[in-house]
């Protein structure tokens, strides 16, 4: 029997866009403008998915505050300029998202709401989103539910009726405790045996799993 569900709430990076290569690109241009040392993507993989101040504080190894703004200046202006043209987007992402456009749909993510909104405007994706809940607009980070509990609540939708999709174990996490549903994506961040060890009410390969899964 598929779930009734009345919101879907997605993750970004990871999930929706493969952001990793054109960030990783950003960062060492970053670094390389600052005078800063090289670091491979390896190095700086390890920075992503938790937003652009830790990336960018951990790319460039310092707590400096007047450093990583500076750093951060440089990293958003080289990101804007040529990474976000360069997001793709996962396989099936429109195909998953025209499937259930009847759907309240929300992004959850730390990202930047600017970059989130660039992205998805250049694969004419944002009309399918009521909102945009992006690291410097939302009212708590995940894993902290409050974003979640406020989306439900505005919406009149009880938890039982809600599905967060991401694609780390903070997602499935920040479901949990926002007492909804949780689907992990396999093709994202973290891997499926950690994943798996988290206990997400779905684990897909591919989101139009979900068609079969969910109405």
């Amino acid at each position: 029997m598929k779930l009734p569900i009345d919101l879907i709430m997605f993750d970004l990076d990871g999930t929706l866009s493969d952001s990793i290569p054109p960030a990783i690109v950003a960062v060492q241009a970053m670094l390389k403008e600052l005078g800063l040392p090289a670091k491979t993507a390896a190095e700086i993989h390890k920075h992503v998915g938790f937003g652009e101040l830790p990336l960018v504080g951990g790319a460039i190894g310092s707590r400096d505050p007047v450093l990583q703004q500076k750093a951060l200046e440089v990293y958003y202006r080289n990101y804007t300029n040529v990474g976000i043209k360069q997001v793709p987007l996962y396989p099936h992402v429109k195909e998953f998202l025209e499937h259930f456009k009847e759907k309240t749909k929300y992004i959850l993510s730390n990202k930047k709401d600017e970059f989130i909104r660039l992205i998805l405007a250049n694969h004419g994706l944002l009309g399918y989103f009521n909102e945009i809940c992006g690291g410097d607009t939302a009212p708590c980070l995940k894993p902290d539910p409050c974003t979640i509990l406020k989306i439900l609540a505005d919406h009149q939708i009880t938890p039982e009726r809600a599905l967060l999709i991401g694609d780390m174990t903070v997602d499935i996490e920040t479901g949990k405790n926002a007492g909804i549903h949780t689907c992990a994506v396999t093709y994202g961040f973290d891997d499926k045996a950690k994943l798996a060890a988290a206990k997400p009410d779905f684990l897909v390969d591919d989101l139009l799993e979900l068609k079969e899964l969910i109405v």
